[in-house]
């Protein structure tokens, strides 16, 4: 052996030695079978080849696309044949897939390669499936029983709003996402699941036998004399004649205005929700548009069909969503209405169930939906007219939350372009408010400065985003509330809402 070739050696040992985090592979003739095979299959034809094609191409041609999925299909054979482990087509194509889904960004977009995941998307938008009845949401990182149906098995045995699951089926709620969760819950009805709950502290073990929920998504009844009271849990396929024979039924009873509860209605139907606000507003008023890429591309007027000159409050809160919202925009726009609660959840958009050539479908948001007054508001929410709060239950999570935020003791009173510890503080108690969207970061920058406004004006005081100590004090005061639920067992948006309809 040369000194050359063994000087060699040495320097790539001693870059070995250095660069620890990679495995360096050199191939002796033979030792790598179909090398020169591999080199013009993958780096002849694809590089030398679609490269020059590609630069030459608008990437927004579908002559573009068909070019890069044949590099795509050509380096699939390239893992299935030489990845170090097997590895199928039908996993490969499923990641890519996933992969395009994710980069868009958008979480109500998913990608169903499998039927029951299709299944369960569509049971849960129709409201029929079989399951135990609860609806839960997510909270730093904590799934939370945020509803109960009361015509499920759930509310039978015990479950409550609040409660947060720690193990569901012997799984780790940990380790489960929320759809994980929905699908365990789900499943025949007669068969049983077991799941734990924590409830203060307190660990609570149900073993619940699954049944078909199919309830009724409206109930209503006449309160206070005269004030027809519906609670609408959902946007389903019947929701909007559900409404209609609610409201002949409750004015033959003596009602002489309305009252419609849409606190944690979570959306469903889009048209149910638009054919609900046509029976309450008049000929040729505007109920949505919808848009895409920036361009309103359709707008839904009402038809008159059915008119009412009933007064109408509308109660809302942070979980109304989606189709709720629709629904609550186009009332208040509309002047058709008072928004009494809280600023809602902000889901402005829509989705499609499509099903591709192969089988596989998804759910894809298709667009945006925006007030009559074309208000986008997707990750923004509706702001009532009145804005009360209710003290939320009494949640461990919420609590652990609240315990955890900075607090709000410099003697300054930060503006926007201000940074400091009470600015940090403040976006942590907006952004638990549902004022703030943004990245916690403790400057005060536009967004921050909008969410004090808003909060400013909800509570009576002259919204200029700057963060006084009046403005402060309340914020810690509305973080507080919240995260205890000192208000529980008082329904003051309710009360609010009769107070508003005796006027």
């Amino acid at each position: 052996m040369s000194k050359k070739f063994v000087k060699f050696i040495a320097i790539i040992i001693a870059l070995a030695l250095i660069i620890t985090s990679f495995s360096f592979v050199f191939f002796m003739p033979g030792a790598y079978a179909a090398t020169k095979e591999t080199q013009n299959v993958y780096a002849t034809t694809l590089a030398a080849k679609e490269a020059p094609i590609l630069a030459s191409l608008n990437t927004n041609t579908t002559t573009y696309l068909k070019h890069r999925m044949e590099i795509m299909q050509s380096y699939f054979e390239f893992l299935h044949k030489y990845f170090k482990d097997e590895v199928d087509y039908e996993f490969l194509t499923k990641a890519a897939m996933d992969g395009a889904t994710d980069a868009l960004g958008d979480q109500f977009t998913d990608f169903y390669i499998y039927e029951e995941e299709k299944e369960a998307f569509e049971s849960a938008v129709s409201n029929e499936y079989a399951g135990v009845g609860v609806t839960m949401q997510e909270q730093n990182g904590k799934k939370i029983v945020i509803s109960v149906n009361p015509f499920g098995p759930a509310y039978a045995a015990g479950v409550k709003a609040g409660d947060v699951f720690t193990n569901i089926a012997g799984k780790s709620a940990e380790d489960m996402t929320i759809n994980d969760i929905s699908n365990a819950l789900r499943g025949e009805p007669g068969t049983n699941v077991t799941f734990v709950v924590d409830r203060n502290g307190q660990s609570l073990t149900f073993t619940i036998t699954r049944a078909k929920i199919d309830a009724d998504s409206i109930a209503y009844e006449v309160i206070n004399d005269n004030v027809g009271y519906m609670k609408v849990a959902s946007f389903d396929a019947n929701t909007a004649e559900e409404f209609k024979l609610a409201k002949i039924d409750l004015v033959n009873h003596g009602a002489d205005s309305l009252l419609i509860d849409l606190r944690d209605n979570g959306g469903g139907y889009i048209q149910s929700a638009i054919d609900m606000a046509d029976q309450l507003l008049s000929k040729g008023s505007t109920i949505t548009h919808y848009a895409r890429k920036g361009e309103v591309l359709q707008t839904q007027k009402s038809t008159g069909a059915i008119t009412s000159e009933l007064p109408v409050v509308l109660l809302v809160n942070e979980n109304s969503a989606s189709a709720t919202e629709l629904f609550a925009g186009a009332m208040q726009d509309n002047k058709a209405a008072t928004l009494v609660g809280t600023t809602t959840f902000g889901k402005g958009v829509a989705q499609q169930l499509v099903t591709l050539e192969g089988g596989d479908s998804a759910k894809v948001s298709i667009f945006y939906f925006l007030t009559p007054n074309k208000h986008d508001i997707d990750k923004v929410g509706i702001t009532p007219d009145v804005v009360v709060r209710n003290g939320e239950i009494n949640s461990a999570a919420d609590i652990e939350t609240y315990k955890a935020f900075a607090p709000m003791s410099e003697e300054k009173k930060p503006k926007v372009g201000d940074i400091g510890l009470n600015v940090y503080g403040a976006q942590q108690r907006l952004a638990f408010l549902g004022y703030f969207k943004g990245d916690v970061t403790g400057t005060m920058d536009a967004a921050t400065g909008e969410a004090v406004k808003k909060f400013q004006k909800d509570e009576g005081l002259y919204p200029y985003a700057t963060l006084d100590f009046t403005t402060m004090s309340k914020l810690e005061t509305a973080a507080y509330n919240k995260a205890y639920g000192v208000y529980v067992g008082e329904d003051h948006q309710l009360n609010k809402a009769l107070e508003i309809l005796k006027k």
